[in-house]
């Protein structure tokens, strides 16, 4: 969703500097219609795709960095990988909210300007974006709390028995 978005570029940008020099592999996903030249060089420790299954990734992951879409919290949290959130727009400053409250991520507010949306996510955080990321590296609390509340979620039960657990006016309302 970033990538179409005017900011999504140089929030990708910002994102390369912070972790460019960092010894970790990084998957950056742009989303469609993104092209890699308008990213600059890309450190030798990045793999760009458009798009992948995030259930193919995140077991693997140490930490995602994203802009706090559900789905993407969602898919990290069950795989019990924290998170470094930077929301943009729509449900995301209260799942960054909810990311923090777990203790399962960090949040990164990028500038907002009163009336005309989120300023650019570009070098003046850079500094704060590759903290967040050696933060999530480095303190194993982040990710014990991420698989506290990937537990959590295994242990909820499947939506088939939620709803035939519901009876009468409001099954009917189904």
């Amino acid at each position: 969703m970033a990538g179409r978005l005017a900011v999504g570029p140089g929030a990708f940008r910002a994102i390369l500097r912070a972790i460019s020099e960092l010894p970790v592999r990084v998957l950056l996903t742009v989303g469609a219609g993104v092209e890699a030249s308008t990213l600059g060089e890309l450190p030798d420790n990045t793999h760009l795709e458009p798009w992948v299954a995030q259930d193919d990734v995140l077991g693997t992951a140490s930490v995602v960095v994203c802009h706090g879409g559900s789905g993407t919290v969602f898919g990290a949290l069950a795989a019990g990988v924290p998170l470094v959130v930077i929301p943009l727009f729509a449900d995301q400053q209260r799942n960054a909210e909810l990311v923090v409250t777990a203790g399962a991520g960090v949040a990164i507010q990028p500038v907002r300007r009163s009336n005309r949306g989120i300023g650019p996510i570009d070098a003046s955080m850079v500094a704060r974006i590759r903290a967040a990321v050696i933060s999530m590296l480095a303190e194993g609390n982040y990710r014990r709390q991420a698989q506290n509340v990937a537990r959590e979620m295994s242990a909820a039960p499947e939506i088939e028995a939620v709803i035939a657990g519901v009876t009468g006016e409001a099954r009917r309302r189904l």
